[in-house]
């Protein structure tokens, strides 16, 4: 049943579809303004008409618009505060009679005007729109950062102490613990002052100090292999510790 229609701005959002061709149905935008309907798509205005040349009936799949000889099914985001505009106040739907009452009862005065609508957010969305919470990576940039120290600890013992040891019998271990630690720590600082690529120099930093582990333990066997002089305890340490955090870190990130 349709009664007068409160003077009044409503701008909500849903689907229009002409009916009988649910396949057609695209998203817009409903503005309802100055006595005026008028529908927006993502490609722009598809029209405006005067409300009193449009013929209304609120049924279970929607409003039904008669407009221009042609009838549209309009679903809306608050079908209350449509029908409400629209100038309805009953209709054959329960559903939509208990809508009205609840609206009555909450937004709508004894002089037809409805406060003002809250705006929707879709579900899908609601997480990443909720402000996250400012990630603490101090303790894990103090870690890593310790982590190269470690590590440098190992390549500054072995080069003091004239180590031989050699990655595969070709390049010299000492210099390689130093590269790991130097971009372990790197990374470190670059988590501390939140720039981007701090975590990715720290898991390079491990790779570097592993492969260098492997290589060193190559020559385990040799008669002047030692795991402190030749660098190999500290190096390995710092970089088994560089591993352990990042790889604890990314889990509690991803949760």
């Amino acid at each position: 049943m349709l009664e007068g229609r409160p003077k009044v701005n409503t701008d909500l959002t849903g689907t229009v579809r002409m009916m009988g061709e649910a396949e057609s149905a695209i998203r817009v935008e409903i503005h309802l303004e100055d006595e005026e309907l008028r529908l927006v798509s993502v490609h722009g205005e598809l029209g405006r008409w005067p409300l009193s040349d449009i013929g209304v009936a609120a049924k279970l799949d929607g409003f039904h618009l008669r407009i221009e000889g042609e009838e549209l099914v309009i679903s809306t985001n608050d079908d209350a505060r449509f029908a409400i505009a629209l100038g309805i106040r009953s209709s054959s739907s329960p559903r939509l009679n208990r809508l009205l009452a609840g609206a009555r009862d909450d937004g709508v005065d004894v002089e037809g005007r409805m406060a003002p609508a809250a705006p929707i957010v879709p579900v899908e969305y609601a997480a990443s729109l909720a402000p996250a919470p400012p990630e603490n990576v101090t303790p894990v940039a103090m870690g890593l950062l310790t982590a190269g120290v470690i590590q440098a600890l190992g390549g500054v013992i072995a080069l003091a102490s004239n180590s031989t040891l050699r990655i595969v019998d070709l390049v010299p271990a000492w210099p390689a613990w130093i590269i790991a630690a130097v971009t372990v720590a790197s990374g470190a600082f670059a988590l501390l002052s939140r720039l981007r690529g701090g975590r990715n120099l720290v898991a390079a930093g491990a790779i570097v100090g592993l492969v260098t582990l492997a290589g060193s333990l190559m020559g385990v066997t040799e008669p002047t292999f030692s795991w402190i002089s030749d660098g190999v305890l500290f190096g390995g340490a710092g970089t088994i510790l560089a591993g352990l955090l990042l790889s604890v870190d990314t889990l509690n990130r991803g949760r």
